[in-house]
C-alpha cells in the first residue's frame, strides 16, 4: 500500500523575500516530492520579540484572523522563515503532539536543533550539519529558463533598502541612479526604475523627481504603485543589465537566474542609533554565531565564480559576459533543498502521559 502524500503548510510572514523562498519551495514539494501544500498568511500585532526572548511556543503576536487560520488537521510539515514565524510554528508542532516537523528557511532565531531541518546560505555563519542543516548555494526562487541576450534591450536598477547596518538614504539612491543611468546609455540600453517594500517612502520620493527623464512605464516605486501589478517579471525576461542594492540577495539571485549581467552597489553602513543598525552591530560583535550575518560573504562567493560584479568595475570600460552557471544557481539551490525534504524523517506523536 502507498503511503499518503505528506500534508504541509508554509507559514507566509511580512518579508517578501522570505515569502518568495517558501513559495519556490512549496511548488517543488508539489510537482517533485508530490506533497499537499497549503499556504497561511500570517498577520502580526507585535510582542513577538517578546516571545522570542521567553523561547515560548505561542500565538499571542498574531492578529485574530490569522490566529483563526491555525486549526486541526495538522499537517505533517510546516515550512517557514524569519523570527516572528518561529513561536508559531512551534506552538503548531506543540499542538501536533509532536507530529509536525518544522523546515525553517534562512537564519533562524531558534537553536537549530529545535528544528528538523534549516536550509540556509553562507551569509549566515552556521555549520553544516547533515540531516540537519544544509547549505545552499543561494537562497531560493523559482527556477526559470531566461532568454538569449540578443533580444535583451533593458538595464534594471532594483533597489532594496536598510538592512542590519546597511543604510539607503535619498541621496544614496539619487547618487546611484545617475551612475546606473550613465552606465545604461552607454550601452545603448533602456533604464528602468524599480523600489521594494523595503525602500524607504522618502528615497521614493527623491527618486520621482531624479527620473523624469525615464520613459513612461519604466519606472515602478513599491509604495507610490498602491498595489499596482509589478512589472518586473516582464521587465526581467528583456534586460541585458541589472545593477542590485547590496543588501538584497533575493533581488541579485532573481537578476541572476534571469540570466542578466548583474552587478551590485554596496550601500553605506554609517554609525546610527537606528534599532536595526545598533542591534546587527551588537549581534556581530556579541550574539551566538547563528545570529550573525555577512551579506559580503554571498556576494563574495558569486563574484569569484564570475556570476557578479560590484558596479564600479563595469562603469569604466566593456561589459562583461556572465560566468557560465549563474542562471542556474536557483535551480542548484532548489534541487539540493528538495534532496533534503525527501530525507525528512516523518514524526510520530509523542506518546500520552498517563
Amino acid at each position: 500500500m502507498n503511503a499518503q502524500p505528506l500534508r504541509f503548510w508554509s507559514l507566509l510572514g511580512q518579508k517578501a523575500g522570505d515569502n518568495r523562498q517558501l513559495e519556490a519551495l512549496a511548488q517543488g514539494a508539489e510537482t517533485r516530492l508530490g506533497w499537499v501544500g497549503e499556504p497561511r498568511a500570517l498577520a502580526y500585532r507585535g510582542g513577538d520579540l517578546l516571545l522570542q526572548l521567553t523561547r515560548q511556543p505561542s500565538l499571542a503576536a498574531l492578529q485574530p484572523q490569522a490566529r483563526a487560520s491555525l486549526k486541526a488537521p495538522w499537517p505533517d510539515v510546516l515550512l517557514t522563515a524569519g523570527r516572528r514565524n518561529e513561536p508559531v510554528a512551534r506552538w503548531i508542532q506543540q499542538q501536533s503532539g509532536g507530529r509536525c516537523a518544522i523546515v525553517h528557511v534562512g537564519r533562524p532565531w531558534t537553536a537549530p536543533h529545535r528544528f528538523d531541518l534549516t536550509l540556509t546560505t553562507a551569509q549566515y555563519a552556521l555549520a553544516e550539519e547533515p540531516g540537519n542543516i544544509v547549505m545552499l548555494p543561494a537562497p531560493l526562487a523559482p527556477p526559470r529558463a531566461p532568454k538569449g541576450m540578443e533580444t535583451r534591450t533593458r538595464a534594471l536598477l532594483l533597489l532594496g533598502g536598510p538592512s542590519g547596518a546597511q543604510a539607503l538614504s535619498p541621496a544614496t539612491a539619487v547618487h546611484l541612479l545617475q551612475r546606473f543611468r550613465t552606465l545604461a546609455h552607454r550601452h545603448g540600453l533602456t533604464p528602468c526604475l524599480s523600489t521594494s517594500p523595503r525602500t524607504p517612502r522618502a528615497v521614493e520620493r527623491a527618486l520621482k523627481g531624479e527620473a523624469q527623464d525615464l520613459t513612461d512605464g519604466s519606472v515602478f516605486l513599491w509604495h507610490a504603485a498602491q498595489g499596482q501589478a509589478n512589472p518586473l517579471p516582464r521587465w526581467l525576461e528583456t534586460a541585458q543589465l541589472a545593477v542590485v542594492t547590496g543588501d538584497s540577495m533575493s533581488m541579485v539571485l532573481e537578476a541572476l537566474s534571469a540570466g542578466c549581467l548583474t552587478a551590485y552597489a554596496p550601500l553605506p553602513k554609517p554609525l546610527s542609533l537606528r534599532w536595526e543598525s545598533l542591534s546587527h552591530r551588537l549581534a556581530q560583535r556579541l550574539a551566538p554565531r547563528r545570529f550573525r550575518r555577512n551579506t559580503q560573504a554571498l556576494l563574495d562567493s558569486w563574484q569569484e565564480a564570475g556570476w557578479l560584479w560590484p558596479l564600479s568595475e563595469l562603469e569604466p570600460g566593456p561589459l562583461p559576459s556572465p560566468g557560465p552557471g549563474a542562471n542556474t544557481l536557483a535551480a542548484s539551490s532548489l534541487d539540493i533543498a528538495l534532496e533534503a525534504l525527501a530525507k525528512l524523517p516523518r514524526r510520530h506523536p509523542a506518546p500520552t502521559k498517563p
